[in-house]
């Protein structure tokens, strides 16, 4: 029997419109990426303004064709463009602009098939008419301020030596310095000193050219070695040092030069530890410190080193001696630091230099540091220096404490300042010298050093300063920060949670400048003169803006008279705000997920805005995805935020598979353009083309448990975003690289959400992990468990419960989700016998694992070849499980040895 089905005629009328804009719709949309369309994608490299303003540069870097730098003007059409150009400078007038001419990737691996040195060349632009002049075999450059010269100093040759080439930018013209061992302009770009070293050391010494005429003033010469060249801040007084030899020791030592009256080269001052009976017994003055003048030309500052006396011949005639000698190390339990990491520091610590100051005009020297109070650092006025004592602390499993002094540069006079003190929490000296700062008990505090005073800044203000967000194992928490000194040290500038404040250093007049509180928007100083230790107060103060629920950001400026203007705060990423040197011109990013990075030139107060670039022009001929923020709750009721990326050919109505990448906090990354990638793994852009939702959830911890924190926060988020219908809840991925490996990994342990999941270089077992050593520093795994991610306040003999309860490997019967690791076997951070201890536990419970080693890989794959394979399989693993496509061979049977090997020869 045949049923007639009635519809109401309002229904008809709607499906009528709805049917043909769908079919249109259809028709009109655009196609998605292959990975072949990857390669006309770049990314925007580093971006500067020349000191007039006139003039942008900046870099594209393509995933697949050549990287270019870019020169245009801030007005204008003209564009001058360098293949492989990069490290750009322009000159101080912003007539002329340098860069160094590199290789395409594929010359750079020719080159080094061939094991051929790859040298540079040198780029000289004149802005005016766009002429270049290339030089071949520079390896670095530098213009003078007063953009007269330019000096470029080529490679070595075979003789070990290398030339110095001046060019007069003015008239053309070359002068060509040979054997130039070091060299470096004055500041102000009058004088230039070097020092030679010939062959055969018959031409050896320093030098001073006068740039005006190019006289040329010997300071000194001799046959031996000079070294470590140095101008003091002003460039008006330089110091060497000049190697001698005794036969009482071995290596060299060395006399130290100093000239103040640049007037006056034949003056030199000369400290030689040969005429001193005070200088230190069996030590010398170490070519591995550099000598400094101080700011008032009153002090030279330079380091002295343990000088070994020569070996005496031991051996009686006719014995031989013994040259073979066990190949032991002895790792003893008093070790501070332990063998591999006293490994790692051989060199620094074999030249490692104690500080010491010379005052010409008395002859005076002073010791200022010592074995004891080894590390030491100048204050802003360099009239004391820091010096820090660890030693009654040793050995230290936590963050380093010690005890700080400060030593008087003239007299050696030596004053406790800090005691049992966490290093960490030292900010130093203000720039003038009058102040130190750090932080203790929660509150920032500042020591001024001619009253021998502390006072603690921010006891009385009713606004945590300490990071209240710091969900880390320590009981004190770190500051939010500092943005530096005023000007004069007459302020500190300190930061709370949203809030930039000024202190004056006695603590009175707290200034809250920004009030961002109350709106949760983040406002942090940016320096936009480098130059300078200090921030202007009589000059407009600019600030980076940040919206901690809304993810907006933008800047505003702080006008000398203390108002705060706001210039820019929207739906977008705006970073990397540049000032000209000279000008009121400024340059800034933008960026979203859909909108490709472009740089925006404008004036002082944002009035008008004028976009220099336009990257990335083809994404218009594709679909493209979205990003949105989630808001959801975790387990232990706390408000969190994810980002949902959607499929670029998202159809309403439709379900679609899904993969959540996991690290800590992640919504931050809203607004992030992401270029995609065939050589990056976890690239979201490419599973938004290949028609994933990708999700992002915050993880927050709780201290001792690590893996059950992020249970709690990404089962929630991630069941927030099925309950919108249009994810299919059995097409779910989980993923994370290193600490997000470990998340991945144990989260699997807990749920049967996931489909399938691939977890890079995971954490695995946390006993065994606490027990490692982080070799790429040869340094303790168990230090980062008690004081950063590990997020454990005890080792594990005092928590063994929760150890073993975070654990992936002591949880993994429960895994049933098919499970993709990948490690290099040279991993020096999460050592891969990590994911061989779960590959060994998941083959003999018969758990669905399979584990990529790749040859000679460090923490993240690196080799190109490895990285397109390690992005290819982790897209095929996922296409298999969450789409049902059909799975390659590796994923059903592995490869074996044998097929390894005769795939290698057949690609030789």
């Amino acid at each position: 029997m045949n049923k007639t089905l009635f519809l109401p005629v309002r229904l008809y009328i709607l499906i009528f419109f709805l049917l043909p804009n769908s079919l249109v719709l259809s028709q009109e949309s655009k196609p998605c990426l292959s990975v072949e369309d990857y390669d006309s994608w770049h990314s925007l490299g580093q971006t500067s303004i020349s000191p007039d303003g006139k003039w942008i540069a900046y870099s594209l870097n393509y995933v697949s064709g050549t990287d270019t730098l870019f020169i245009k003007p801030t007005r204008g059409d003209k564009t001058y463009k360098i293949p492989h150009g990069n490290q750009l400078a322009f000159t101080e007038d912003s007539k002329w602009a340098a860069c160094l001419l590199g290789y395409s990737e594929a010359e750079r691996e020719k080159m080094q098939e061939k094991k051929e040195e790859i040298r540079n060349k040198l780029v000289l632009i004149c802005l005016a008419d766009g002429k270049k002049k290339t030089i071949k075999d520079i390896q670095s450059f530098e213009f003078a301020r007063n953009s007269i010269h330019l000096a470029m100093e080529t490679y070595t040759g075979e003789d070990e030596r290398k030339d110095l080439i001046i060019r007069n930018l003015e008239q053309g013209t070359h002068l060509d310095l040979g054997n130039v061992s070091e060299w470096s302009f004055n500041k102000p770009g009058t004088h230039l000193a070097f020092l030679m070293n010939t062959e055969g050391n018959r031409g050896n010494g320093a030098h001073l050219i006068l740039l005006d005429n190019y006289h040329i003033h010997i300071l000194d010469s001799d046959t031996v070695t000079y070294r470590q060249l140095s101008w003091d801040k002003n460039g008006s007084a330089l110091a060497f040092l000049k190697s001698f030899t005794d036969t009482l020791f071995k290596d060299e030592s060395h006399i130290l030069y100093a000239l103040n009256d640049l007037n006056k080269p034949q003056s030199l001052k000369v400290l030689d530890q040969r005429e001193m009976q005070s200088f230190p017994e069996n030590m010398k003055i170490s070519e591995h410190y550099t000598p400094r003048w101080s700011e008032d030309l009153s002090t030279v500052f330079f380091g002295i080193i343990d000088w070994e006396p020569a070996e005496k011949d031991s051996v009686k005639q006719g014995e031989k001696k013994n040259e073979n000698i066990a190949g032991v190390d002895i790792w003893h339990w008093k070790d501070d630091p332990i063998q591999p990491r006293q490994e790692k520091t051989y060199n620094r610590d074999k030249n490692f230099s104690y500080l010491c100051a010379w005052h010409p005009e008395t002859g005076n020297t002073v010791r200022l540091s010592d074995e004891k109070a080894r590390e030491a650092t100048l204050t802003g006025n360099q009239k004391y220096a820091m010096v820090w004592d660890k030693t009654p602390y040793q050995p230290q499993f936590r963050l380093e404490h010690g005890n700080l002094y400060l030593v008087n540069v003239t007299s050696g006079k030596k004053t406790p300042v800090l005691t049992n003190f966490k290093i960490q929490y030292f900010a130093g000296s203000s720039p003038e010298g009058k102040y130190l700062l750090y932080f203790r008990d929660h509150h920032w505090w500042t020591y001024d050093i001619a009253e021998d005073k502390h006072t603690n800044l921010t006891g009385s203000i009713p606004v945590p300063f300490w990071n209240t967000r710091d969900d880390g194992p320590l009981v004190e928490k770190p500051p939010f920060g500092s943005g530096g000194w005023m000007k004069n040290d007459q302020e500190v500038i300190l930061y709370s949670e949203y809030d930039t404040w000024n202190f004056r250093p006695d603590g009175s007049n707290a200034i809250n400048l920004t009030h961002g509180r109350e709106n949760e928007i983040r406002y942090r100083i940016l320096r936009l003169d480098r130059e300078e230790e200090w921030v202007d107060p009589d000059q407009p103060v600019y600030f980076s803006k940040f919206g901690d629920k809304t993810k907006k950001s933008g800047f505003s400026m702080l006008e000398p008279g203390g108002k705060l203007r706001e210039l820019l705060y929207e739906d977008k990423l705006y970073r990397q705000l540049s000032k000209a040197k000279k000008e009121e011109a400024y340059i800034y990013t933008a960026e979203s997920y859909e909108d490709s990075p472009d740089i925006y030139f404008t004036d002082n107060l944002f009035r008008k805005t004028t976009p220099l670039t336009r990257t990335n022009p083809q994404q218009s001929h594709y679909s493209w995805g979205k990003a949105e923020l989630i808001d959801f709750t975790s387990q232990n009721g706390k408000p969190l935020q994810g980002v949902l990326h959607y499929p670029a050919n998202f159809i309403p109505g439709k379900q679609y598979p899904m993969v959540v990448y996991i690290y800590e906090i992640r919504s931050n990354s809203l607004h992030q353009y992401i270029h995609p990638s065939p050589r990056s793994f976890y690239n979201i852009t490419h599973y938004s083309q290949q028609g994933y939702f990708v999700f992002q959830p915050d993880i927050v911890y709780e201290v001792n448990e690590p893996g059950m924190s992020a249970v709690n926060c990404v089962l929630p988020g991630v069941k927030k975003v099925l309950e919108t219908g249009m994810i299919d809840e059995n097409s779910v991925g989980l993923m994370g690289h290193s600490w997000g490996a470990y998340q991945t990994t144990f989260i699997i342990t807990q749920t049967d959400l996931f489909s399938a999941a691939v977890a890079g270089a995971p954490l695995t077992n946390m006993i065994s992990m606490y027990n490692s050593i982080y070799w790429n520093t040869g340094t303790p795994d168990q230090q980062i468990f008690e004081t950063s991610q590990g997020r454990f306040r005890n080792p594990y003999w005092e928590l063994m419960d929760k150890y073993i309860r975070n654990s992936p490997l002591f949880q993994a019967e429960n895994i049933e989700t098919p499970l993709l690791v990948a490690f290099g076997n040279e991993d020096g951070a999460v050592d891969w016998h990590q994911g061989i201890e779960l590959y060994i536990t998941m083959r003999r419970m018969q758990k669905p694992m399979i584990m990529l080693v790749y040859a000679g890989e460090n923490h993240s794959v690196r080799k190109k070849e490895n990285m397109l394979d390690y992005t290819a399989k982790i897209h095929q693993f996922f296409a298999h499980y969450l789409k049902n496509e059909k799975a390659e061979p590796w994923i059903i049977e592995g490869m074996k040895y044998l097929d390894k090997k005769k795939r290698e020869r057949e690609h030789q």
